[in-house]
């Protein structure tokens, strides 16, 4: 095979990776972290959270346990955290106006303290965001680290 033909396969397999890339990326939607902290007395027993379509059973959150739920991001809208408590007047609660996408640009996370009869929200910086690379980033430091063996 003559050089020319080697570099258009080269070409031509890059841009299908970069293709694949895009479309697996366009297919999978964004998480954003909820952390659930009990700060009550009791344990928390039969946490479930909604949030549109979706629905996370948690479990049970002993008292000082914190747990981080994943939830697939999309538009502003109610998160429901429905639990039973013992000694505890509240068994669920609504947040009407939650919104997973800003928490995720903002690269924030959505807290949640039960203590008892009181319940804090709040956002603090999310450290489990990981940055990923992507493949385009993968390919290009990869031919950097070839052309470049001797930097």
């Amino acid at each position: 095979m003559s050089r020319r033909r080697w570099i258009i396969a080269l070409a031509v397999l890059i841009s299908l990776l970069v293709g694949v890339e895009v479309v697996v990326r366009r297919w999978e939607r964004p998480k954003a972290t909820l952390q659930v902290i009990n700060e009550g007395n009791a344990i928390l027993e039969d946490l479930v959270v909604t949030y549109g379509d979706s629905r996370i059973s948690a479990g049970s959150i002993r008292k000082g346990q914190p747990i981080q739920l994943r939830m697939t991001a999309g538009p502003p809208g109610p998160l429901r955290l429905d639990y039973r408590q013992k000694n505890n007047p509240i068994q669920s609660f609504w947040i009407e106006d939650y919104d997973p996408m800003q928490n995720l640009q903002d690269g924030y996370k959505q807290v949640i303290v039960i203590g008892g009869p009181q319940i804090q929200r709040y956002a603090e910086e999310d450290e489990t965001l990981e940055e990923q690379e992507s493949l385009f980033a993968r390919v290009k430091r990869w031919l950097a680290a070839e052309l470049n063996p001797f930097k």
